[in-house]
């Protein structure tokens, strides 16, 4: 039907349009919905409903306002802890709100019920029987959410893995070793000290071809002067090859083009094409600058990636560098032996699902949140990236360095 897609485009181009308004708002009614229950709950105080309102108006001004002058206060380790339990209380007013509706009709339920089978007196005990496990299931539950996120912020946003994937190309004619980094977001959330130790994982990969996937820099205020020398430092023996994300372009495209050009010896590929040959294996390199419906969502087709593929020299095996993985489907119907994206962070936080696959934030923004796709002969990747954005934190998402292992067929 087609008002009903008209409706769900309109409706998902007004949500990403306003998404950091109503995170704000989000945040600020989560605060306070983890502050009311502890107060409920633990302290036994009834709070009226008019308080409720008032009191999430007072908490959305307090964080507007130091959000306001972030940029002096997002070094300080109290703002960091503030921002941190703020994100986390995200989660813990989520479970109260399912555990309340789970357990609402459960009371409703077992009220008829007990009240048919045991009379008034009976039905009084089973509904403050579920009133005394809601209380114990949410406090429960937003504890365990709690320690969660802090190992996250912790210990889970330092865990890092070299990812080997073996990936069949046709028409190559030798093997090739691709190590592929991405959103490594130079700025206010990367040490100097962690850019040096993953150019030195890097290196020891000992690659063929790296390819950076964009969001190189995070914001204006990235020290490129001092971080972009040790980048250039990683190695590989057919050349580095780079494009930019979205936060590129943020931080000022040209900036970072310019400062790469002059620290490192990358290849950086916007909108361009460069055919290099491997050991005598010849392999056709595009790199798409980055281009989305909005700040979340990439393309889903480019005339200039057509225009590209169209110049691409024939049975050579063609390698896609684009930041956003949504152009996977235009890449694999034009024949793209390997798309190697990045941006999603793998969600940077995850829970273990069924089938060893872990669900994460990222999947509401893209049908390709993390790892391994395929159409046909075309493979797609999406690499976690090497930074964090927002938050300094990752659950069941390490860090990733991906080497691709290409082998002909």
């Amino acid at each position: 039907m087609k008002w009903l897609s008209r409706a769900r485009v309109w409706i998902a181009r007004r949500f990403f349009r306003s998404f950091f308004t109503a995170l704000f708002l989000a945040v600020s009614a989560a605060q306070w919905a983890v502050i009311a229950w502890v107060v409920v709950v633990a302290g036994g105080v009834r709070v009226p409903w008019p308080l409720h309102f008032l009191a999430i108006g007072a908490v959305y001004v307090v964080n507007r306002r130091l959000t306001a002058t972030r940029r002096v206060g997002r070094g300080v380790p109290a703002f960091r802890v503030y921002t941190a339990t703020a994100f986390t209380s995200l989660f813990c007013a989520a479970f109260l709100a399912i555990t309340w509706v789970a357990f609402t009709a459960v009371d409703g339920v077992l009220g008829v019920l007990s009240a048919q089978a045991l009379g008034t007196a009976g039905q009084m005990a089973v509904q403050a029987g579920v009133g005394d496990l809601y209380h114990w299931t949410g406090s429960f539950g937003i504890t365990a959410i709690a320690l969660l996120m802090g190992y996250g912020y912790i210990a889970g946003q330092h865990e890092l893995r070299v990812h080997r994937q073996p990936v069949p190309v046709r028409g190559l004619r030798g093997p090739l070793r691709v190590a592929q980094i991405s959103d490594i977001h130079i700025g206010q959330n990367l040490s100097a000290e962690q850019l040096d130790r993953f150019v030195e994982l890097v290196n020891e990969v000992d690659a063929d071809l790296v390819c950076i996937t964009g969001d190189i820099a995070d914001s204006p205020q990235a020290d490129l002067e001092t971080f972009f020398p040790k980048l250039g430092r990683v190695r590989a023996r057919y050349g580095v090859f780079a494009i930019l994300g979205n936060h590129d372009h943020g931080a000022g495209a040209d900036r970072v083009v310019e400062a790469l050009h002059r620290h490192t010896d990358f290849h950086v590929l916007r909108d361009a094409a460069l055919t290099i040959e491997c050991d005598g294996t010849p392999l056709h390199v595009i790199g798409l600058d980055d281009r989305g419906r909005d700040w979340a969502r990439g393309v889903l087709s480019d005339q200039r990636l057509a225009e590209l593929l169209e110049a691409a020299p024939a049975g050579v095996p063609v390698l896609l560098l684009a930041h956003r993985p949504d152009i996977f489907g235009q890449a694999a119907a034009g024949g793209v032996a390997l798309t190697l994206s990045g941006h999603t962070h793998g969600g940077q936080l995850a829970v273990p699902w069924f089938g060893g696959r872990r669900r994460n934030l990222a999947e509401f923004v893209t049908d390709f949140d993390r790892g391994l796709y395929a159409r046909g002969d075309a493979h797609l990747y999406v690499n976690c990236g090497l930074g964090v954005t927002g938050q300094r934190i990752r659950l069941f998402t390490p860090r990733e360095i991906t080497v691709a292992e290409l082998t002909p067929v």
